[in-house]
């Protein structure tokens, strides 16, 4: 194999890592990107012949609300996400992505953070990182798919509201439930991320969520959260019925064929949706009730 070099890219070298970008994910969100996270001490490439062969970013992300139902207790990790690993397709099936994890998941520990977390792309890569790194499943959500639904239910009224009061209304919700306390910069990319092709952060009546428009029109409730969440729900899930009702209000300002929502499941239950690494200074996190760890939006 040739010499491998792994580094942080210099601040000239951007034009190269939008380009990489591009190639790898398309070009949905990368100046969104690169105007609020870019940072290269945050950031790794992989030299392979004197070129990029592939990058990963760190990206601060808030902290992980540990202990709930006592204000006096709680416990507050502070967290960074990985994002964006991509190889470019000449230089794939040899280890540079893992190169990329392991080195960001040492950095993130050397950068004063006591976790870091990571939202694979495909169910195949949780395994795959397993195999090769200090990550493990932790955070779960429960995905379902509506379709064929009638707008209506005009008591319920979609109103779009700020960062500031999303996040605090929010927090209200998840009280109960450890979970991601996600800052404004994501969520500001969210938003950045909506303006592509729709979307937004919503309350509806009691509920908040955030919605996004697809390229192909469909609707994705990245994450949904209702006066239940951290309550007794059967089967550890929101009650289909009051989703359709949700779904109804907002078909009038976002009609779309299929709708797809993420919401909070109980524990033992829904599908992998992330991962985390305890970077040294935390030995263990327990959740203090029966939720799933929630991480809530992630930017796929």
């Amino acid at each position: 194999m040739s010499e491998i070099l792994t580094r942080n890219p210099r601040t000239d070298e951007v034009p190269l890592l939008k380009n990489l970008w591009s190639f790898v994910f398309g070009d949905i969100g990368i100046d969104a990107f690169f105007r609020l996270f870019f940072k290269p001490e945050l950031c790794l490439v992989v030299e392979q012949n004197s070129s990029l062969a592939a990058m990963g970013y760190l990206i601060p992300s808030g902290d992980i609300k540990t202990v709930s139902n006592a204000a006096e207790n709680e416990k507050f990790i502070k967290c960074a996400m990985i994002y964006s690993v991509g190889t470019l397709p000449e230089y794939r099936s040899i280890g540079l992505g893992t190169i990329i994890v392991n080195n960001l998941i040492t950095l993130a520990g050397k950068s004063g953070y006591d976790a870091v977390v990571l939202c694979p792309s495909e169910d195949r890569l949780f395994e795959y990182y397993i195999n090769r790194t200090k990550l493990r499943d932790w955070f779960y959500v429960n995905e379902r798919l509506f379709s064929n639904l009638t707008a209506g239910n005009l008591s319920l009224i979609p109103v779009e509201i700020s960062i500031d009061e999303y996040i605090a209304f929010r927090e209200k919700l998840l009280s109960e439930v450890v979970h991601m306390r996600l800052d404004e910069h994501l969520f500001q990319y969210q938003l950045d991320l909506c303006k592509e092709f729709g979307g937004g952060l919503y309350r509806i009546g009691n509920s908040c969520a955030v919605i996004e428009r697809q390229s192909g029109g469909n609707i994705w409730i990245k994450e949904l959260l209702m006066p239940d969440t951290g309550k007794s729900i059967p089967n550890g899930n929101l009650d289909d019925a009051d989703i359709n009702k949700f779904l109804s209000s907002i078909a009038h300002i976002f009609p779309a064929d299929e709708y797809l929502v993420r919401t909070p499941v109980k524990s033992g239950s829904g599908r992998r949706f992330g991962m985390l690494n305890l970077c040294g200074r935390v030995q263990k996190i327990s959740a203090d009730n029966d939720f799933a760890p929630w991480y809530g939006v992630a930017f796929d």
